[in-house]
């Protein structure tokens, strides 16, 4: 194992990206600008919460962390070794019956400062809190994992030489071990650093300080060692913005429906029960995209769409619309709880033909195959528009997408509404 030789000290200005951006941006008010538009009122999806940590000790990343820890001082009590090993060194025992490596220059100030204890009676002297050592983990420049930074501050006094090691571990088995030693020429802090050669992987990261090796001479002679400091913390990958907001749930990506209650689950019959109505959806889709499942069950408001449908023309298909498409992940079934993800609709309308939501579902699929990193996305939203809180079956819908890219810039891909009319005519709205 290779021993660096002593770093220059320099402090950086702390970095803390921003990490957790609001996804929806302008692309919410078009959406409600257009439901006005059409008489309605746009129901929005709540953005969904960021999950809580559920590790106490992790810290969530990757905005900078540093952990501190104290130093105190360890009696010498004797010379070890008087050869200097080929790094320099002379090994020394401490009062606690450990052994380390000091300077060969620095030996007989380190044993005068021995022997002056031993005379003044001091060997029955506690532990004295000597300086603060610290340890942290960063982002590289390129926002990748990572890079960790240690060091030490000196108290009441200056330095004239250290030795350190922090043993790094993190995701998919990987590990390392930071030494640095050298001389300090009177310094009263030091601190070193480690760049990772590659980007490594996201995920949890723990560098330890070694407390049986860490330390620094005093120029008295007196030996400060670090306690046992530890730092865990989670770094992230650069990574499209919506891949922050909620963990992936649908192929590489996420997809979250919302409900709002009605109190009949069909207007035209005061008798039925209370119900929900499919109150919005957002998507964050990334390849690969999730599983969907076809359409089925009697969703709220389907008896009123088929007794439009009976008294206003016979015979014309209606469906029930994904609001996220089945090609895209939407779920439709009972048992996969698509029905809040689905609304009465013209089949040949609002569902298919030109345009409609097939126009643009195929853009966003477009999009998603397109992306060129494993970590853009493509952020789609769906708003139904009812005419009030009783409505059952929307007057139509707005849709959004924007790509996103992993360097967080984005392109929005269009913002649109569509009514909820038969074929291309824009008569006979669906909605009530």
């Amino acid at each position: 194992m290779s021993l660096p030789g002593i770093r220059r000290h320099h402090r950086g200005r702390d970095r803390k990206p921003n990490w957790l951006r609001r996804v929806l941006s302008g692309a919410t008010v078009a959406a409600t600008a257009a439901a006005v538009a059409l008489g309605g009122t746009a129901t929005a999806a709540a953005a969904p919460a960021h999950p809580t940590d559920r590790i106490s000790a992790v810290t969530p990343g990757p905005a900078e962390h540093t952990i501190t820890f104290k130093m105190t001082t360890v009696r010498v009590t004797e010379l070890v070794t008087t050869t200097p090993d080929r790094a320099g060194n002379v090994t020394v025992r401490l009062a606690n019956g450990k052994t380390i490596p000091i300077p060969a220059a620095n030996k007989d100030l380190v044993m005068r400062r021995a022997a002056q204890q031993a005379k003044t009676q001091l060997t029955a002297a506690g532990p004295v809190e000597c300086g603060r050592s610290f340890v942290r983990f960063k982002l590289k420049s390129n926002h990748q994992p990572f890079v960790m930074e240690t060091g030490f501050d000196v108290f009441g006094g200056s330095a004239i030489g250290y030795k350190w090691l922090v043993t790094i571990k993190g995701p998919n088995n990987y590990a390392h071990e930071y030494t640095s030693q050298g001389n300090l020429l009177l310094r009263d802090s030091w601190q070193g650093s480690y760049t990772s050669d590659k980007d490594e992987g996201e995920g949890l990261y723990t560098a330890e300080v070694d407390a049986g090796v860490s330390h620094f001479q005093y120029v008295s002679g007196d030996i400060c060692f670090s306690e046992p400091a530890r730092n865990t913390a989670r770094l992230t990958k650069p990574k499209a913005a919506c891949l922050d907001v909620a963990q992936p749930n649908s192929g590489g990506g996420w997809i979250l429906n919302s409900t709002d209650p009605v109190p009949h689950r069909n207007r035209t019959d005061p008798t039925s029960q209370a119900g929900t109505r499919a109150a919005g959806a957002q998507a964050c889709l990334r390849k690969p995209l999730g599983s969907g499942s076809a359409a089925s069950g009697d969703i709220t408001g389907w008896q009123d769409a088929q007794l439009f449908v009976a008294t206003n023309s016979p015979g014309t298909a209606i469906s029930r619309c994904h609001l996220i498409a089945n090609v895209l992940g939407g779920k439709g079934q009972i048992l996969d709880g698509g029905q809040a993800n689905l609304v009465p609709c013209w089949q040949v309308g609002m569902n298919t033909g030109t345009p409609s939501m097939r126009t643009y579902e195929k853009q966003v699929q477009d999009a998603v195959a397109s992306t060129t990193g494993p970590d853009d996305a493509v952020f789609y939203v769906v708003t139904p528009l009812y005419k009030d809180s009783d409505s059952t079956i929307p007057t139509g819908v707005t849709v959004s997408a924007s790509l996103q890219r992993a360097d967080r810039t984005q392109t929005l891909l269009f913002v649109t509404t569509i009514s909820n009319t038969q074929g291309n005519t824009g008569l006979l709205n669906l909605g009530n």
